[in-house]
């Protein structure tokens, strides 16, 4: 039944079966695959632009949430001036006009702050006996028992104890000068040493205008090609660049529940719908959304015009194929046919013969282009894989060399501090355990070490630490002895242990204790280091405004891989209020052959 089949399909005479060959072996699968590139090329562009996309709305972000610590920092300025708080607890002191200009002086010397932000903070000041203060021109008189009487100081005395409130989307209409008509305000309590309230105070950013300043930079050039929104949590808009543009509700309602889903490690992502893409970025800090808003046809503009001209020079180079292929078949089909067959069997040996230089004329060259260009497609090969060698190896290097340099300079401004303070032998100590560690840190032709060595080396940098800290974090080890001997990768314990240190006591604790076990299972080597710190959720919370991330686990992972290649290895985290616990695993080796078999022997230390 199929050869009957392929029978009625094939054409009859050979001339017009080489025809029907080339068209559905060669051009079929030359189409397919450049209409496959141009697809690929389109989803390279939208993971560019929405690449873009992010750096822009976390830019803006980023502003945004310097904008609003550079408000807090100002509030708690006024907060702690001895000036205003006697103006504000002993008002009988001075005529009103005296008092007025005191306050107003103090609005006035924190505005400069707010100058290269390109943002306006309206000011609002009341004291508890009776007297109202604001940076602005209102736009009527001030009236104390108005004001008190306002939703945002009715909820600073609700909030029972809570000083700073943070209220987006604040409609504030007493201003004058404002080019928005909503506000970003922060509600503040401003109390005294004996944390006794002494004033309200509302501190309200122009963020209305600010958003349109900052996204009218962040657009293209072309009303069309970009819309800017700012949502909350619950997907409603409550800020966009472009009056009555939207989000449909399918994507402000996907968001959220995209961003849930994915965690804090992904909080910028893009979504494509109606031949549109959503590129979002969280603001935890109002717990709402950036989006910004492009239409598709416009990164793949460029892309149809090559479509286009594909399609015609195509259809052009394939009518001009089967012409010349009518017209020189019927003198060259038996000797390519024979071609074929030669080319067919060096395909299938993996271009690792050559085909014989036989005939003459066309035939001949042909021959010895096709031997030439199996020669240099080898050598590529070959080339390849050496370059891809080489990048592995200068990437390992590169990945080592990126093992937190900064604490070796901390170290050496300690030796400094000593040298300069006191007369004491610390130095020395100091100086030898920092000698081991650059000494194993420059040996850059060992990649493996012992187990026991790298203990050593975690103990030199435990005592660099407690004499710059003064702090009592003990280390505890569970080592069988004939794990000793084995070759671990260097410096894989110790960014684990100074992780411990710096987010797990770091913030708060002087007493720790952290310990480092290794065991072995089947023909894997298990390395576990543990601390009971305070976990990585308080500590991510303690080290919010941090700048610079750790980057010794990460480090730490790709080396394990890159070293490894193609075997077993992993590296997960544990972490609960309790602590943080860190096991990685690996291919076990040893350098010498076990003491006893089926040793047990446990060697515990403190220190």
């Amino acid at each position: 039944m199929l050869t009957r089949w392929l029978r009625r399909i094939t054409p009859g005479t050979f001339k017009h079966r080489i025809l029907f060959s080339f068209l559905l072996f060669l051009l079929t699968p030359i189409a397919i695959l450049v209409l496959y590139n141009f697809r690929e090329t389109e989803v390279m562009l939208q993971r560019d632009a929405s690449d873009i996309n992010v750096k822009q709305l976390e830019g803006i972000k980023a502003d945004l949430i310097d904008l609003m610590s550079l408000v807090m920092k100002t509030g708690m300025l006024l907060d702690q001036d001895s000036v205003l708080r006697e103006v504000m607890q002993k008002p009988e002191l001075y005529d009103a006009i005296h008092r007025k200009r005191i306050v107003e002086n103090k609005f006035a010397s924190i505005e400069n702050s707010f100058f290269l932000t390109g943002a306006t903070v309206f000011y609002t000041l009341i004291d508890l006996k009776g007297n109202a203060y604001t940076s602005y021109t209102p736009e009527n008189s001030l009236n104390y028992a108005h004001i008190s009487s306002e939703p945002w100081v009715q909820e600073l005395k609700r909030t029972e104890g809570q000083r700073y409130v943070w209220k987006s989307n604040d409609l504030t209409t007493g201003v004058r000068e404002r080019k928005g008509n909503r506000m970003l305000s922060l509600y503040e309590v401003l109390r005294d040493d004996g944390l006794k309230p002494f004033a309200y105070g509302r501190f309200s950013i122009d963020y209305e205008a600010w958003f349109q300043e900052k996204t009218e930079g962040n657009t293209f050039g072309s009303d069309s090609e970009g819309a800017y929104f700012l949502m909350d949590g619950y997907g409603n808009i409550m800020l966009q660049s472009k009056s009555g543009d939207n989000v449909p509700y399918t994507v402000s309602s996907a968001i959220p529940a995209a961003s849930q889903s994915q965690g804090q490690d992904t909080s910028s992502q893009s979504i494509v719908n109606n031949h549109m893409m959503y590129t979002y970025s969280k603001i935890q800090e109002l717990d709402g959304y950036l989006v910004k808003k492009i239409p598709l046809s416009l990164l793949f503009e460029e892309v149809n015009k090559q479509k286009l001209r594909f399609y015609t020079v195509y259809g052009a180079i394939l009518l001009l194929f089967v012409l010349l292929t009518y017209f020189i078949s019927s003198t060259v089909t038996g000797p390519l046919k024979h071609l074929q067959r030669k080319m067919e069997t060096t395909v299938k040996l993996n271009l690792k013969t050559k085909l014989p230089e036989q005939g003459k004329g066309e035939l001949l060259a042909l021959t010895r282009s096709f031997n030439f260009m199996i020669a240099d497609i080898n050598n590529l090969l070959e080339q390849l894989k050496l370059e891809e060698r080489q990048k592995q190896f200068v990437r390992f290097q590169v990945l080592l060399g990126q093992m937190n340099p900064h604490f070796l300079l901390n170290t050496l401004n300690t030796i400094k501090s000593i040298a300069l303070d006191k007369d004491e032998d610390e130095i020395y100590e100091i100086c030898v355990s920092l000698g081991k560690i650059l000494e194993t840190t420059l040996n850059l032709e060992v990649d493996l070490i012992l187990l026991k060595e790298e203990i050593v080396l975690i103990e030199s940098y435990m005592d660099i630490q407690r004499k710059r800290f003064g702090h009592g974090i003990k280390l505890h080890y569970e080592v069988s002895r004939d794990l000793e001997y084995a070759l671990i990768p260097k410096f894989c314990l110790q960014p684990l242990v100074e992780n411990s240190l710096i987010h797990g006591f770091g913030q708060t604790q002087l007493e720790g204790q952290i310990d480092i076990r290794a065991s072995s299972h089947h023909s894997l080597l298990i390395l576990e280091v543990a601390d009971n710190g305070i976990g990585m959720k308080k500590s991510q919370a303690n080290q919010s405004y941090r700048k610079r991330k750790s980057i010794g686990v990460q480090n730490l992972r790709e080396s394990l891989e890159l070293m490894f290649k193609n075997q077993p290895t992993g590296l997960r985290i544990e972490s609960t209020d309790e602590g943080t616990q860190v096991i990685m695993h690996f291919p076990l080796l040893l350098s010498k052959p076990y003491l006893k078999e089926g040793s047990t022997i446990v060697a515990h230390i403190d220190r």
